[in-house]
């Protein structure tokens, strides 16, 4: 509440903004930078603006500003008027301000701390990416799903996840430029990666979702491809996640500050990594006895379709094909087939269409 009354987040960043216009006019006075071009005063205003525990809190504040007001923008661009209440500025303050103090960002020396802070703003890029992805993706789902003609709405989506890819790889290509890459190198990459290849597998979905639009009939084919297009989601997730781990492990093998992020592994590798083996796996052999499953059933003939003449009950569509269970109810294959992936009943009586 002291925090909140003293306004301290205003305070730090206020000081941090008087702090670097005070060093850029005694550097300017001292000739010091006089003949520096733009990218080396912005570089060495940051190195003098991080040397104490106070200059990282005022920047810590300024990043929390600056990364809400973002985020606000995005919302504003993207048309969402609600959000789940998620403070991502302060979130990303808090990732900046832990990655500051495991670096030990003021007791480096000039060259390195400037190379570990801009591994911290990337890294904090990074997470904000992941946010605006997450408004992306629902967004882009329910456009094509429920066949929203907003062109508007569809651009403004569209333009967004297009600057996600641009900014992950040009944030690459200058990192590579300016030769700030370091030991981190393994890292990064594939955090970036990542971030590309979910906008890529969201755009995916949404492309089939709005082809799938313009069939009049249904499209069988669309679970397969859907399913080739998450499985290729999750395994680059899975590879990038244990590429991070092993990035992990290798800086607590060379670096004995980094024991206290052992636990912090651990616990990733479990809920990460291995959940995402053990959920996958299961997921492949239920759908693979689902499809075993449907296709041992008989198909119905066109006599039989014209004499039930009714829709399918899943999909509410009419049907050209379809499979008839053991209690003589009819289905589309691939309704039925997603039917399985949760239930063994039939979805009009519920009887157990397949004995264990």
């Amino acid at each position: 509440m002291e925090w909140t009354r003293l306004k301290m987040p205003s305070v730090l960043r206020l000081f941090w903004a008087i702090r670097l216009l005070d060093l850029f006019i005694l550097s300017l006075l001292t000739k010091e930078i006089k003949h520096e071009t733009l990218f080396g005063t912005v570089k060495y205003l940051l190195i003098k603006g991080c040397d104490t525990f106070t200059a990282v809190l005022g920047m810590t504040s300024f990043v929390s500003y600056f990364f809400h007001y973002i985020a606000v923008f995005f919302r504003w661009v993207l048309l969402i008027e609600y959000v789940e209440q998620i403070d991502i500025g302060k979130r990303c303050a808090i990732l900046f301000f832990i990655l500051a103090l495991q670096v030990r960002l003021t007791a480096l020396e000039p060259d390195e701390r400037f190379s570990k802070l801009v591994r911290n703003i990337c890294v904090t890029c990074d997470f904000l990416m992941f946010y605006i992805h997450a408004l992306v993706h629902p967004l882009l789902s329910s456009l094509s799903v429920n066949r929203n003609k907003s062109i508007n709405r569809h651009l403004r989506a569209l333009l967004v996840s297009g600057l996600l890819i641009g900014f992950s790889i040009n944030m690459l290509r200058y990192l590579w430029y300016y030769n700030l890459f370091d030991n981190w190198l393994i890292e990064f990459f594939p955090i970036n990666f990542h971030i590309v290849f979910k906008v890529l597998v969201t755009l995916g979905m949404y492309s089939l979702h709005m082809i799938d639009g313009y069939f009049e009939t249904m499209w069988e084919k669309l679970d397969d491809y859907e399913f080739y297009i998450k499985s290729s989601g999750d395994v680059a997730n899975f590879c990038f996640d244990t590429s991070i781990f092993l990035s992990g492990v290798y800086n607590l093998a060379f670096d004995f500050f980094s024991i206290a992020c052992a636990p912090v592994m651990c616990v990733h590798a479990y809920s990460t990594i291995w959940n995402s083996i053990r959920n996958g796996w299961r997921v492949l052999i239920r759908r693979r006895l689902a499809i075993k499953k449907v296709e041992s059933l008989a198909d119905a003939t066109n006599v039989q379709l014209s004499k039930f003449d009714d829709i399918c009950s899943i999909c509410q569509n009419n049907m050209d094909s379809a499979k008839i269970t053991n209690c003589n109810h009819y289905f589309h294959s691939i309704c039925l087939r997603k039917w399985l992936n949760l239930k063994e009943n039939c979805p009009l009586c519920h009887d157990i269409l397949f004995q264990a």
